[in-house]
């Protein structure tokens, strides 16, 4: 599941863009521990623009597996969102926050439409 929280807009000309949109979500996902089904869940930060050339702009990251509960996801997600923490500095910000330095699930992405 990936359920969006909050979106950021952000109003800036470095990197030729004009504004750009950061969509904060939690991500939740079924696991088995112990022949159990528990829920465990992630974040992600999707960073959307449009450059002055027009051209579409797209960057992402997710983690996965970190929280237990959503309210501990919630929490951190909340926070990043009012910092406008951006998907590349993501996993730097989390090591920091949570102490771990190593994300089993991590995917990330930059595309330029």
């Amino acid at each position: 599941m990936r359920k969006l929280v909050k979106t950021v807009q952000v109003a800036t000309d470095d990197f030729g863009e004009e504004t750009f949109f950061l969509d904060y979500y939690i991500l939740e996902k079924e696991v088995t521990v112990e022949g159990q089904c528990v829920s465990r869940f992630g974040l992600e930060i999707y960073k959307r623009a449009k450059k002055q050339d027009g051209s579409a702009y797209a960057e992402y990251r997710k983690v996965f597996d970190v929280f237990q509960t959503e309210a501990e996801a919630q929490e951190v997600l909340h926070l990043l969102a009012r910092n406008t923490v951006t998907p590349i500095s993501m996993k730097e910000i989390l090591e920091d926050l949570l102490g771990c330095s190593d994300f089993a699930g991590e995917v990330s992405l930059v595309e330029a439409v």
